[in-house]
């Protein structure tokens, strides 16, 4: 075949084609990825935030926008839980809630009776009992020793602004 080809260039019945360039073959994605060529990007989206393009957003808001309009923990727990920037007196509340639980969270067995009791539809004295009847030596065993100290106190004849001076005075705690 060669020399056929060769004849007919040679006597002029044929003109050779150029040679098209070769298409590019994709490169393999696991092969590119395993040599550190490629990385996938990532496209995190959920209800409430999205990080696929150059800015997080929360609930449809820039980070930055965040940032600029000082929202606060009140502000991004608003975007992120409630879907929607709430007003700031709710901001300013969750920031509250959040600063008073801080210490021993939501779930202390005094507030979360109360709060049972309240979400069973209790009224609000009951509800409250609910809580205050929990006290005991697990829970609020500091109130209950601080009574023992002021009925000791009485029994000995101090009133009790004399028993908190002398508490003070010797650097002790009522508790």
């Amino acid at each position: 075949i060669h020399e056929v080809f060769e004849f007919l260039v040679n006597r002029g019945s044929l003109v050779p084609a150029p040679e098209p360039e070769p298409p590019k073959v994709p490169m393999d994605y696991a092969w590119a990825k395993r040599l550190g060529l490629v990385r996938k990007p990532a496209h995190f989206v959920s209800s409430i935030s999205d990080d696929r393009g150059e800015e997080l957003l929360y609930c449809g808001m820039p980070i930055s926008e965040v940032f600029e309009k000082d929202l606060g923990v009140g502000g991004v727990v608003s975007l992120l839980w409630f879907r929607r920037q709430l007003p700031t007196f709710a901001s300013k509340f969750i920031e509250m809630i959040l600063m008073v639980t801080a210490d021993h969270g939501p779930a202390v067995s005094g507030a979360h009776n109360t709060i049972v009791a309240a979400r069973a539809g209790k009224d609000l004295v009951s509800s409250l009992a609910s809580g205050l009847l929990t006290i005991g030596p697990r829970f609020g065993g500091a109130l209950d020793e601080a009574a023992v100290m002021f009925k000791e106190a009485s029994d000995a004849g101090y009133d009790a602004e004399l028993f908190v001076k002398n508490m003070r005075r010797s650097n002790k705690l009522i508790m």
